[in-house]
């Protein structure tokens, strides 16, 4: 699933991928999507999942990059996929959630959203038999429709519960981020705009736990955009997130209070800390959109900064971390002056391994085992291997 697991960490247990292993990185195979691919590819089984803005979501070997399977007219797919078993679920802009069989791509099930013109944004979370899912506007948010949180059972895609962010189900505050959950089964999402907060709620009932308004937007349209992670601080269970408005927040899982709060960059809409953060089990890294253009990599007890490196393009990317190595994408969100994928040191920044691209890299890559698999705007889902 996007960021490897629930926690959203960022640093799934199968990656490998070292420092010396990049000394000898090629790129292994291509395969061309329409539209761009923005989500970070998903590897279970053996197989790569991903979708594209042109509608079309496939599966692939990760040894070879042979097709597998590959539906099209899905509508457009900006998100990640998620893997249970045999099942393979994955959102669209056309506000639907489907489930696919991972052996040959059949159609399992199909929900959609109600509202105005609903967007699904996020990357579905699956806790045990539930699917977690954010509701959102269109980009934009034109027309604004209802931001709310979705549970969907796994096997047959029925709506167990859904709640609104906003009081009265009021329009708003859609919910793009993607849920984390902890091991008590408890669901940690961002909001956007208004609210621009981070909720806490029971996956099991859908009652919320807490609310915690990270800024207030003033009108400057300041999402949390970033999906949560959690980790231990300690004893205490924490949650780590940062905004578009470029501050990182460190708070207790429990009641939301802030632990410590940074102001990294000087953020603004779809900008500043969008890219969701990583964290490696003393460090936690976030990457910024807004200049300086750089991944921070932060004491997790203090947020104290050990050191940022950049490549001088925003990264909308979120980083994914190996064996002392961290990867992550750059490029603007309008195309222009291309982007690429990069490694650097968790140590100490330094760059240890790039590729160039024409296109930006906006989406986060995946890392299983020692290869790296990554999309881009021009519809290529590559991967890069000793």
């Amino acid at each position: 699933m996007f960021r490897g697991d629930l926690h959203r960490e960022g640093h799934a247990a199968g990656a490998t991928l070292t420092r010396d292993q990049l000394k000898h990185f090629k790129q292994r195979w291509t395969n061309n999507l329409p539209g761009a691919v923005d989500g970070t590819p998903v590897v279970a089984g053996g197989m790569v999942f991903v979708g594209s803005y042109g509608g079309r979501f496939a599966a692939y070997r990760l040894d070879d990059g042979s097709q597998v399977w590959s539906i099209e007219d899905q509508g457009a797919i900006s998100g990640s996929a998620a893997v249970s078993g045999h099942t393979v679920v994955v959102g669209t802009l056309t506000g639907q959630v489907r489930a696919f069989s991972t052996d040959d791509g059949h159609k399992l099930w199909d929900w959609g959203a109600s509202g105005i013109q609903p967007a699904i944004w996020s990357s579905p979370a699956i806790y045990r038999r539930t699917v977690m899912v954010g509701v959102g506007s269109q980009y934009g948010d034109k027309p604004l429709d209802v931001g709310r949180v979705v549970a969907l059972d796994l096997l047959t895609g029925k709506e167990h519960w859904e709640f609104c962010v906003r009081p009265r189900c009021a329009a708003g505050s859609g919910v793009w981020s993607s849920t984390a959950i902890d091991d008590g089964g408890h669901g940690y999402v961002g909001t956007g705009n208004p609210d621009d907060a981070l909720i806490a709620f029971d996956i099991g009932s859908g009652e919320r736990i807490w609310t915690d308004p990270l800024q207030v937007d003033g009108g400057r349209d300041l999402d949390v955009g970033a999906t949560p992670i959690i980790f231990q601080f300690g004893t205490k269970e924490v949650i780590a997130v940062s905004t578009d408005g470029g501050r990182f927040f460190v708070v207790n899982a429990g009641d939301g209070k802030a632990v410590w709060v940074r102001q990294l960059v000087n953020g603004s809409a779809v900008r500043g800390l969008l890219a969701s953060p990583a964290y490696d089990g003393k460090t936690l890294y976030s990457a910024s959109a807004s200049p300086p253009l750089e991944i921070f990599a932060m004491d997790a007890l203090t947020g104290a900064t050990q050191w940022h490196r950049g490549l001088g393009k925003s990264i909308y990317s979120a980083p994914a971390l190996g064996n002392g190595v961290i990867v992550f994408g750059d490029g603007e969100t309008s195309g222009g002056k291309g982007g690429g994928v990069y490694a650097l040191s968790t140590a100490d920044g330094s760059l240890l391994w790039g590729f160039d691209d024409q296109y930006s890299v906006l989406g986060g890559p995946a890392i299983a085992g020692s290869t790296v698999i990554v999309g881009d705007t021009g519809g290529s889902v590559m991967a890069f291997s000793t």
